[in-house]
């Protein structure tokens, strides 16, 4: 690929140089793109089919509860067009911050710290050009969630709405809003990738060696923000869900409205076009369009004249001073687990180090498990604590079902990828006076360590903001332990059955056949053991619910006798997923050649 491309860069010589490195790159894109798609559709089917089933099922998901929650804001009739004003203003401010961050990752990563950036600097292109292939790379790779979480929004607004040109009756917003909103989204992605790009390059001119506690200190600042909002909201007055109450919480997110948002702009023109008023719809995308193009071209500017110097600022200034800010974590580690052997202590701490030392990996971590910690101290504010035990059953268990899918998800995208990510030093866990069994008994306990105390806590939490009945919460806390031993069984297990060397990216570890492989294992474990407590339980609190009698309906009794069938059965499945999939990865393991 590196001969093509310095063979393109030399093609063409009576065109500008400028115009000769935009067809190699673009090129260049184009190649890698083409085979990255072939390789996933010949090599690896069954991550491309999981991929594209699971998107879809997200998608329809989203369209569904989105166009739910639309008709639901319609009842509201005096104040319908203004929370939908507002909810999109905060849907996209929220989405600008995240892709801000997102962006701003990624376009670091790829400009400082990828080989393609090492090579391409070698080559006669241009440093802009350089910047502006490796940007479109990162807004692509960031970008592509906001599009599946934006467009299921706009499309089921589109349905939903009335616009006041319509005759007879007729509701639906016009089909030019449709290709419409894409072009909206488009443009608006460019605006927080190109503020992302500025902020990495300004942090890799002024500290080159301090971008992990520039990152933590940002995290904390958004987490920060976010409670901040959060803690307005949920100590808003009123009875929920009233006319008052609704009014009250519009005038606290009063700030989301501000004129100089591109949040702002990005509502009032996807509301005109829904409307039909396609004059302001063009006067709004003229002014994304315009701004998109101006912090583009500051980021180009600043890319030109500085992106060479902080790549040298950061390549250079790498630490090897000792750092002793875990030697506390370390002390309270060994005394916590002082029942486990000195030498899986110690590879225990190796693995807890790693994770910590990497932000992109605490912060996701953090990020979800804490607005699952936010959603679930706001349950009483939305009047679930109040509601039938049916309702309160039905809620419970979904938001179980939710903090299992957040699990698997941290266990495939960080359990998963452990003994594929020692790579070329793997050949040092054949050196250590350690058998091989306790190796990744070491990493069971890890990941269980880590999942069960996250895990129980919300679990817990969720329950005592309904007044569930304290049997329940038993019930619960002992279901969630059995998801949690059988997820990092299957993940350590498959981890050390299917692993890949010769990555170093986690991620693309976690994407490839083993861990689409290991995500489809643990989400039909996560049916199986849900399922099996859940039916009982569904079907004892609906007769509780409805007095009249229905058909599928089970007694005191009933609900004792099946229950207890199911948490026998859910002991043995989760004793099944744990142990089985350790003994096949064992088995791999003990087999491997160094």
């Amino acid at each position: 690929m590196s001969l093509a491309l310095t063979e393109s860069f030399a093609d063409a010589h009576h065109e500008p140089r400028a115009d000769r490195t935009t067809r190699a790159l673009r090129w260049l894109r184009w190649r890698q793109l083409r085979n990255t798609m072939g390789a996933l559709v010949a090599d690896s089917r069954l991550r491309a089919s999981m991929i594209v089933f699971c998107s879809a099922v997200f998608w329809a998901g989203l369209f569904l509860l989105f166009l739910g929650s639309f008709q639901f804001v319609a009842s509201y009739i005096d104040l319908a067009n203004t929370i939908v004003e507002y909810l999109f203003s905060m849907f996209f401010l929220s989405l600008l911050a995240m892709l801000l961050f997102s962006t701003g990752i990624i376009v670091y990563a790829a400009l400082f710290h990828s080989r393609e950036a090492t090579y391409l600097l070698t080559t006669p292109a241009s440093t802009d050009r350089i910047f502006a292939h490796k940007f479109a790379e990162a807004v692509g790779f960031s970008s592509w969630g906001f599009f599946l979480l934006g467009s299921p929004l706009l499309v089921a607004y589109g349905l939903s709405i009335k616009p006041p040109t319509a005759i007879g009756g007729g509701s639906g917003a016009p089909w030019a809003y449709y290709p419409l909103f894409l072009v909206y989204l488009a443009v608006f992605v460019l605006i927080p990738a190109s503020l992302g790009a500025i902020v990495a390059i300004v942090v890799a001119n002024i500290f080159p060696r301090r971008e992990k506690s520039v990152l933590a200190l940002a995290t904390v600042s958004a987490i920060a923000a976010a409670a901040y909002v959060g803690v307005r909201l949920w100590t808003t007055p009123g009875e929920a869900l009233t006319n008052d109450w609704l009014g009250s919480v519009l005038n606290r997110l009063a700030f989301c409205q501000h004129p100089l948002w591109p949040s702002r702009w990005m509502s009032a023109g996807l509301l005109a076009s829904a409307k039909g008023e396609w004059s302001a719809a063009a006067y709004y995308l003229m002014i994304l369009s315009s701004h998109a193009g101006l912090a583009y071209l500051a980021a180009a500017v600043l890319a030109r004249d500085l992106y060479r110097r902080g790549y040298s600022r950061v390549q250079g200034g790498r630490s090897s001073r000792k750092r002793y800010g875990f030697l506390y974590m370390d002390a309270v580690f060994h005394r916590l687990f002082f029942y486990l052997p000195h030498p899986i202590r110690l590879l225990i701490l190796k693995d807890l180090r790693t994770f910590l030392r990497d932000p992109t990996q605490w912060s996701q971590f953090l990020i979800f498990f804490g607005l699952l910690a936010f959603y679930f101290l706001n349950i009483p504010r939305l009047g679930y604590g109040a509601q039938s035990p049916y309702w309160r059953n039905l809620v419970s268990f979904l938001n179980l079902s939710v903090t299992a899918l957040i699990l698997s998800t941290f266990t495939s995208r960080f359990i998963f990828p452990l003994l594929s990510l020692e790579g070329r030093n793997f050949w040092t866990l054949g050196l250590l006076p350690l058998r091989r069994d306790q190796i990744l008994w070491g990493k069971f306990a890890f990941s269980a360590g880590i999942s069960l105390f996250s895990t129980e806590f919300l679990v817990v939490l969720s329950d005592l903001m309904l007044q569930m009945n304290p049997w329940m919460i038993v019930l619960h806390v002992g279901m969630i332990a059995v998801l949690c031993l059988g997820l990092s069984g299957i993940s350590v297990g498959l981890g050390a059955r299917l692993p890949n060397l010769r990555e170093t990216d986690p991620s693309k570890i976690a994407a490839g056949f083993g861990g689409t492989f290991n995500l489809l294992v643990s989400l039909v474990f996560i049916f199986t053991i849900v399922t099996a407590l859940a039916v009982p339980c569904h079907l004892y609190f609906v007769g509780q619910d409805n007095p009249e009698p229905a058909r599928f309906i089970l007694s005191r009794s009933g609900l004792r006798f099946w229950l207890t069938t199911a948490v026998l059965a859910s002991l043995v499945v989760g004793a099944a997923a744990t142990i089985i999939p350790l003994r096949i990865g064992i088995k791999a393991f003990n087999r491997m050649e160094f």
